[in-house]
């Protein structure tokens, strides 16, 4: 009742006032909050406490702070304190939050984004994504608010890859086993076809060499992509540690079109010769890798091949050439020799 016949006093006195004190009364009496000038300033507020930006000097000794009428000697500023959020991690556990009224006043939180980030019992926020969100304070009643970016980062995850035993050339296909910890499916990936086969998770030993098995996992929407490397060996049962095949068909079908020596990339301190039926050097390197030094049923060699200059863009004639390799050893150098056919 008192606050009534307060504000029904504090009324007769702006009517008493000019026309803009009377206008900023009306407002200020209103039911629905609004705005109006205050001598040369202008004034915010609504029913029930709404914030303003500035304090409106009203006729009658009075001050309009927050939407509140107050004596010029009291003014109530209302403030909010929301300290910035620390990056978090998708899986984190949930956790508080602190903002504080000035007056003590209850404080409600929300959520930009309920796919990244909840608000449980009141003030509690639960992640479920990686993203961002902006997670907002306001003092209950009032239009006092802050916003403060949550930012959620990706997880991490680890695949495990069990290790796979050396392989013996000729044997049954091996069952590799990996996964993540995660649960999500993982791929496999050959880096040697010509020493492993790869279907699956299963591999076959087909020569001798190493080859490289990659493990991976994508990541999604909340994980990190992650990967787990092995190196397999095939060997041979008899003690053979270099395998030449006997046919190269460069004919661009993908099959046997290059020589690959199997096991080479265990010697790189290696020389490797080709000649034709009369003796005539048509291929000569040193340190053969199956790459970037390959013989591609072209000669490379200086000289002349019946009657040709030979260069890399000639391909042999089909037939049977003759090869021999050295290579080291544990110190030693070891030789192969034999003999290959190039079809078309």
């Amino acid at each position: 009742m008192n606050n009534f016949k307060y504000l029904f006093g504090f009324l007769f006195l702006l009517l008493c006032t000019d026309t803009v004190a009377q206008t900023v009364s009306s407002q200020v009496f209103g039911t629905t909050g609004g705005s109006g000038a205050a001598g040369d300033k202008i004034a915010e507020w609504s029913v029930g406490g709404t914030a303003v930006t500035t304090t409106a000097v009203l006729p009658g000794g009075l001050l309009l702070t927050q939407g509140f009428l107050q004596p010029r000697g009291a003014v109530i500023q209302l403030t909010l304190l929301f300290n910035s959020l620390d990056n978090k991690v998708y899986e984190d556990l949930d956790f508080e939050l602190y903002a504080v009224a000035s007056d003590g006043s209850e404080v409600v939180y929300e959520s930009s984004d309920s796919n990244i980030a909840q608000i449980i019992n009141g003030n509690v926020v639960k992640i479920v994504g990686a993203g961002t969100a902006n997670i907002k304070a306001t003092i209950k009643g009032t239009t006092v608010s802050v916003n403060q970016a949550l930012v959620v980062d990706k997880a991490g995850q680890v695949i495990t890859f069990d290790i796979i035993p050396v392989l013996y050339k000729g044997d049954a296909a091996y069952a590799m086993s990996a996964y993540s910890d995660k649960g999500l499916p993982v791929t496999f990936a050959n880096s040697n076809p010509y020493v492993v086969k790869l279907n699956g998770n299963a591999i076959t030993p087909v020569d001798l060499g190493k080859a490289t098995i990659t493990v991976s996992q994508a990541g999604n929407a909340n994980y990190k992509a992650a990967e787990a490397i092995q190196l397999v060996e095939v060997i041979s049962r008899n003690g053979e540690t270099v395998s030449i095949p006997t046919v190269i068909t460069p004919n661009g079908d993908g099959l046997n079109d290059v020589l690959i020596i199997k096991g080479i990339e265990n010697y790189p301190d290696n020389h490797f010769v080709i000649v034709n039926r009369n003796g005539t050097k048509i291929f000569d390197v040193a340190n053969y890798d199956n790459s970037q030094v390959i013989f591609l049923g072209k000669a490379k060699v200086n000289g002349t091949f019946e009657g040709k200059v030979i260069g890399r863009t000639d391909y042999l004639p089909q037939g049977t050439y003759f090869y021999s390799l050295s290579y080291q050893e544990d110190g030693k150098t070891k030789r192969k020799t034999g003999y290959i056919v190039l079809k078309y």
